[in-house]
């Protein structure tokens, strides 16, 4: 599958890329405009780190508490020099720039690196001896809220999903919880306009509310949460054969060209 995106695609005005560095993610050009009050509960969750020095970039944009979840343990060493130099400072500053990466500034002290699987439950995924701990999203939350010490309820502000072939059933889980990050970073192993099961699931997290805002150059997709979900809109109770959304959209069509009818006859009268 070609999942090359459109060349020099435009980003909403509220956006820009984070520099020009090939691959560069779109940021939020005001993150505390964005967020508003909620930046000082905000928190995010990573899913999956197969570049984590690009990875910088957003953790360095949003700079809030992150829970980083590598469920198949592919970057131990990285996870290891987060939790062996978080305590210093200075010898995480010259981790990084020895590992060639620039002049990021990223409190290491908000990253929580863990091998973990975010799913439905707190629990056991697979079958031995090949298995991954599963961590229920209320629960990776809570992890890092706990890197805050707030005690009010966190505000899910980023979630980045980048695990191949893992992000139907990841999203699945996310999108049947109470949760809705604000900004949501996806890479798709398959295009949505060309595989059937990327373009279901891509067609239910726009229906639940997310609207996609950029592609970056290496394909990927930004959405943001607009609160829009069609699911509430509707109800799936009718016993009726119709869809119970087009039925409404039905009515409201028909609603407003009753309305402009009206309109060019109260003009002809006048």
């Amino acid at each position: 599958m070609d999942l090359t995106p459109p060349k020099n695609p435009e980003p909403i005005c509220d956006l820009k890329l984070y520099d020009a560095t090939p691959g560069s993610h779109y940021v939020l050009k005001d993150v505390y405009s964005f967020f508003g009050n909620n930046i000082s509960s905000s928190v995010a969750v990573y899913i999956g780190v197969e570049d984590w020095k690009q990875d910088l970039q957003l953790l360095e944009s949003y700079a809030v508490p992150t829970v980083v979840c590598d469920p198949f343990d592919r970057q131990p060493e990285w996870r290891d020099a987060v939790q062996s130099k978080k305590a210093k400072l200075m010898d995480w500053m010259k981790y990084l720039k020895d590992s060639n990466c620039g002049n990021h500034f990223v409190n290491p002290k908000w990253i929580e690196p863990v091998v973990e699987y975010p799913g439905f439950y707190d629990g056991v995924l697979g079958a031995e001896p090949n298995t991954t701990k599963m961590s229920s999203w209320e629960t990776l939350l809570n992890k890092a809220k706990a890197l805050r010490n707030n005690s009010g309820e966190p505000h899910f502000a980023l979630c980045k999903i980048e695990v191949s072939g893992e992000e139907i059933p990841i999203l699945s889980s996310l999108l049947a919880t109470k949760y809705r990050p604000s900004l949501l970073y996806l890479r798709w192993t398959e295009s949505p306009d060309e595989s059937q099961s990327h373009s279901e699931m891509a067609g239910h997290l726009q229906s639940c509310g997310y609207r996609l805002i950029s592609i970056n150059e290496t394909g990927f997709f930004l959405y943001q949460y607009s609160g829009q979900d069609i699911y509430s809109c509707c109800s799936w109770t009718n016993v009726s054969f119709g869809h119970p959304l087009l039925t409404l959209m039905n009515q409201q069509v028909r609603k407003a060209l009753e309305s402009q009818v009206k309109v060019e006859g109260d003009a002809k009268n006048t």
